[in-house]
């Protein structure tokens, strides 16, 4: 096997495994804001978790805390999924 594809299966495997961890630190993040009222965590479909940042009942550090790790967690799984994108275009170019 190509050493981009090996690359592009090991990027892979970590964001899921990065995505499965972020999940469970989402899941304890919103039971720590719901605690300040009900539904202050909302999602949608199979989206990330969102919350209103301007709602004067959640704490502005678990407010901050949120916004963090959402966008992290798009960035890390965004950087994580480029050697899949690589290898994907090295294979549309070069043939199968």
């Amino acid at each position: 096997m190509h050493f981009l594809g090996v690359f592009a299966i090991g990027g892979l495997l970590a964001a899921a495994i990065f995505h499965v961890c972020m999940l469970l630190v989402f899941e304890r993040l919103a039971n720590k804001i719901n605690k300040y009222g009900p539904n202050l965590v909302t999602k949608v479909g199979q989206g990330l978790p969102r919350i209103d940042p301007r709602s004067p009942l959640i704490p502005l550090r678990l407010k901050n805390q949120f916004q963090l790790y959402r966008q992290a967690w798009m960035l890390v799984v965004a950087i994580l999924m480029m050697p899949l994108v690589f290898y994907m275009i090295a294979k549309a170019y070069n043939g199968y």
